[in-house]
């Protein structure tokens, strides 16, 4: 019969600890973390390539943007003023503080401020995004639906 010395055994059950440790926490990386912050369910994070881009700009009275669209779309908030927005073949629409809209992916559309007032957008957006055309004047200054 083989005797092990202690620091022999006692290096052993360093070894074994280790492992167990090193092995509850690879089991708790790959469960879904749950933050205090969530409840009712489990909350994941996306994590296939969903970056995005932000921009926190502001239109002057009648400032606004080409004809454009995102690859995976855009929301777009007015934080103060009033915007107006429009989707290709679709009416122009009125933003006013606190609303928001959504571009759906590749959706062209333009933004901006109103004619006779400017505002402030946040807005973000996923994928690349395509510039075409200015909006003409006469496209820009329809009569907005609310």
């Amino acid at each position: 019969m083989i005797q092990k010395s202690r620091p022999v055994r006692l290096l052993g059950f360093l070894f074994i600890g280790l492992c167990i440790l090193l092995s509850e926490r690879w089991i708790m990386r790959a469960q879904p973390k749950q933050s205090p912050n969530f409840t009712g369910g489990t909350v994941t994070p996306v994590e296939e390539n969903s970056q995005g881009s932000f921009a926190h700009l502001h239109f002057s009275p009648g400032a606004r943007t080409k004809w454009h669209y995102h690859e995976h779309g855009q929301i777009i908030l007015v934080e103060e003023g009033v915007g107006r927005t429009q989707v290709k073949g679709g009416p122009v629409m009125e933003l006013h503080a606190g609303e928001t809209t959504y571009a759906q992916p590749g959706a062209v559309h333009w933004h901006g401020a109103a004619p006779e007032q400017g505002g402030t957008q946040f807005n973000v957006s996923r994928g690349a995004t395509t510039w075409l055309d200015e909006v003409p004047q006469n496209e820009y200054t329809a009569p907005p639906k609310r």
